[in-house]
């Protein structure tokens, strides 16, 4: 995962994609997943961030939002990926996940201040500027598990780990959104 951040504009909407230490797949772990969600849950309800798209898939999260007043992406991706990551290891502790946590250890035997490492350094955002943008990334989030490469489902609702089970089924149960409708009026498609 590159280190690409966007100058922020408060104004603005991001697309942000963040990965699993070395890709792997913790995430496809439905108790790790639930974690993420459980974060992105904590950030809306604090009003950190609006989210008006994600998917949660086994290496990576991809979203749609607009960070909200005092919280800026650096800030926002830092404590989300500081939050769940202690969480993931606690769990995996917990359930006694011994080679997946020698793994996150050997991931971060090159730092000094983490025993486990469970996300790449960085993320990567871009600005969305027009309605067009916005539907072209949400289109891509919500096929992303549908690719040949992944076949995590027959159709995007059927993922549980993706706003698509919001706008195609009004299904919020795994994590409220903020629906996308009038929100770039006055910009051009």
């Amino acid at each position: 995962m590159g280190h690409h951040h966007t100058d922020f504009d408060p104004q603005h909407l991001y697309f942000v994609t963040t990965t699993v230490v070395q890709r792997r797949p913790l995430l496809a772990l439905p108790f790790l997943a639930r974690i993420v969600v459980d974060g992105l849950h904590f950030m809306r309800r604090e009003q950190w961030i609006k989210i008006y798209a994600y998917v949660i898939m086994p290496n990576h999260v991809h979203l749609v939002v607009e960070y909200l007043e005092s919280h800026g992406p650096s800030q926002v991706m830092r404590d989300f990926k500081k939050f769940t990551s202690k969480e993931i290891v606690r769990e995996l502790q917990r359930r006694n996940e011994r080679e997946l946590l020698r793994q996150l250890e050997a991931a971060a035997s090159n730092t000094k201040k983490q025993t486990y490492k469970v996300w790449d350094e960085g993320y990567f955002d871009k600005s969305i500027y027009s309605e067009a943008f916005l539907f072209q990334k949400m289109e891509y989030i919500h096929n992303n598990p549908l690719q040949p490469h992944w076949s995590l489902a027959a159709t995007a609702p059927e993922y549980p780990y993706s706003s698509a089970r919001n706008y195609l089924l009004g299904d919020d149960s795994v994590l409220e959104i903020d629906h996308y409708v009038g929100l770039l009026e006055g910009t051009e498609a």
